[in-house]
């Protein structure tokens, strides 16, 4: 993910074929990821999902008729201190007006908020799926579940709704334990820290959003697009099918750049991945085999 993570960065954030979707193909204000929903996370979720497919590694199965548990939470302190450290950083680093924004329009009371929201709209829907599966709330779930909401807003913060970045971060506080479940017990793949799980969901969902629920109000010369004026309206910045009144909807346009970016950097985090760990793999088999042997005939 170091290695891909500068090439992504310059598809998106570097002037290149992503961001340039919206002069290119007109398709919305290009590939829009302000904070890196799927620069940074989906492309580390993806490679990771990619990693641990190639080891071919798989946990055993469950007990049959043995009720599903969440994941144990060692230092649940510690897990909550990180998640909001990751939360302080997170906003740190989005109010510091990032490079790529090249002079387009933000709000920086806007981002911080919906930063917030998003975080805590996901922790407590979060909570409340333990409440309802196993009746308690789960400490590790919630660190997990703020996660989960500042990831899934990285793409859209500038450009959505206060009441917009809650409903973000609560799909995406829905989604991460689906997921923990799906990638756990259904693939059975060895990912202890969710790193899947969160980058997987939230950076996809998050991406996605911005397609759904930007508004129009910010982001005006987002990518070198409508800088004065977009669509023949002056002052709309980027938009998807939930825009404000006096703008209109671009949600067709802004969601194929959406989903174009989200294939190109899951496509290939995912087979840079899988094909590095399983040439790995294939290149300790022999190694592995002949120590069995080695230990049977002992």
């Amino acid at each position: 993910a170091a290695v891909l993570f500068p090439l992504a960065a310059c598809w998106v954030w570097g002037g290149g074929w992503l961001a340039n979707l919206g002069i290119t193909l007109e398709r919305g204000h290009g590939f829009a990821d302000y904070a890196g929903s799927a620069v940074v996370y989906l492309l580390g979720g993806m490679a990771a999902l990619g990693a641990l497919v190639g080891l071919g590694q798989r946990l055993p199965p469950g007990e049959p008729g043995q009720p599903e548990e969440m994941p144990p939470a060692h230092f649940p302190l510690l897990a909550n201190l990180g998640a909001l450290l990751f939360g302080l950083g997170w906003l740190g680093w989005s109010l510091s007006v990032p490079f790529h924004v090249a002079g387009a329009a933000l709000n920086l009371p806007r981002i911080a908020v919906n930063g917030l929201l998003a975080g805590a709209g996901a922790i407590l829907v979060a909570q409340t799926y333990c409440w309802i599966t196993v009746g308690h709330a789960d400490a590790l779930m919630a660190a997990r579940g703020m996660a989960a909401g500042f990831i899934a807003i990285s793409a859209g913060a500038p450009f959505v709704s206060p009441w917009a970045a809650l409903v973000i971060g609560a799909l995406a506080g829905l989604l991460l334990p689906l997921a923990v479940y799906l990638v756990e017990r259904v693939l059975r793949l060895p990912d202890g820290t969710a790193t899947v799980s969160l980058g997987v969901t939230g950076g996809l969902w998050g991406a996605l959003a911005v397609a759904l629920f930007a508004d129009g109000r910010w982001g005006q010369g987002w990518n070198g697009v409508g800088l004065t004026e977009y669509h023949t309206v002056v002052g709309q910045g980027v938009t998807g099918f939930l825009r404000a009144e006096g703008f209109l909807g671009d949600g067709p346009g802004q969601l194929i750049a959406q989903l174009a970016g989200i294939g190109a950097i899951g496509l290939l985090a995912f087979l840079v991945g899988w094909l590095l760990f399983l040439g790995l793999n294939l290149l300790h088999r022999p190694r592995r085999e002949g120590q069995l042997e080695a230990d049977h005939s002992e």
